[in-house]
Parts: structure tokens; C-alpha cells; sequence
């Protein structure tokens, strides 16, 4: 085979890879374009769902709710639970129920009789958390509904 011919093969070979490969650049330009970017999910807050990250008013941040919280069970029902997931200064516990319709609560530290602390409101009806028994537990009306799990308790 000549020189000019194998030139001209190279020539040929070389605008036959370059268009094959423009070709394939834009495919992957355009599939990139249709497809959602994975984390691209923020919120009103900046927190990214996807990652498990979920907006906290009382630490005013994106937490993971099983990172930074206590998770408490239903008394009454085991596939209810919630977490428990207080201020910097302790002085607010904001309550994250399982249940999608069920809207995040705000309580406030009070100082008891005892010297010990319960969050609630100043209405007798809302939920009172307290440290019993080396333990979370959440009541309302007198009567306990919530309990702090117990791998949660143990460590």
C-alpha cells in the first residue's frame, strides 16, 4: 500500500471517529438534560430529603431526624412513633410524629416543684415530656402515650 493511500485511509479513519464521537457527546448531553440530578431536592430551607435531612425550627437547621433526636413509640399503638429533638439551650423540644398529617409541636421547658424540668404549653391539654425513670416519656391528660425505645434508653 502507498504512502498517499494509507495518508488518505488515516484522513478518512480520523473525520469518521470524530463524527462518531460529537454524536455521542450530545446523547450524553441530552440524557444528563432529562435526568434529575440525585440531592437536587431541596427544600423552602435548603434541606435535601433525599440525604434525610429535614428542617428543625428549634435548632433552626437541616438535621437527620435519627442523627439528632430521640425516637419514642405509641403506647397504644407500635407503628406510631415520633422523635424528640430539643434546642441548643434545652429550653424547646420540638416533637416530628410519623404520621404525615400530623404537624410538628414546639414545647417549652418549665421548671417543676421538684427541680426538674417538663416541656409543654401553658395549656393543661397539650402533651408534657419528661426524663422519668432514666427515660423520655410523653403524656397528655395524665396518662402516658409515648415512650422513649428502649435501644434508645439503653445507651
Amino acid at each position: 500500500m502507498s504512502v498517499k493511500t494509507m495518508s488518505i485511509c488515516l484522513v478518512c479513519a480520523g473525520f469518521f471517529l470524530a463524527s462518531c464521537s460529537n454524536t455521542s457527546g450530545k446523547k450524553a448531553e441530552s440524557n444528563t438534560e432529562e435526568a434529575t440530578l440525585v440531592g437536587d431536592d431541596k427544600d423552602e430551607h435548603g434541606c435535601i430529603a433525599s440525604a434525610g435531612y429535614t428542617w428543625s425550627e428549634v435548632r433552626k437547621d437541616c438535621i437527620r431526624l435519627w442523627e439528632e433526636g430521640v425516637r419514642m413509640s405509641a403506647v397504644d399503638d407500635a407503628g406510631k412513633s415520633l422523635f424528640l429533638v430539643f434546642s441548643p439551650d434545652s429550653t424547646q423540644v420540638e416533637l416530628f410524629f410519623s404520621e404525615e398529617d400530623m404537624p410538628n409541636e414546639i414545647l417549652d421547658r418549665r421548671n417543676l416543684p421538684s427541680g426538674k424540668y417538663a416541656w409543654n404549653v401553658e395549656d393543661d391539654d397539650t402533651k408534657n415530656v419528661r426524663f422519668e425513670n432514666n427515660q423520655w416519656t410523653i403524656s397528655q391528660r395524665g396518662t402516658q402515650i409515648y415512650l422513649q425505645t428502649e435501644e434508645e434508653a439503653d445507651e
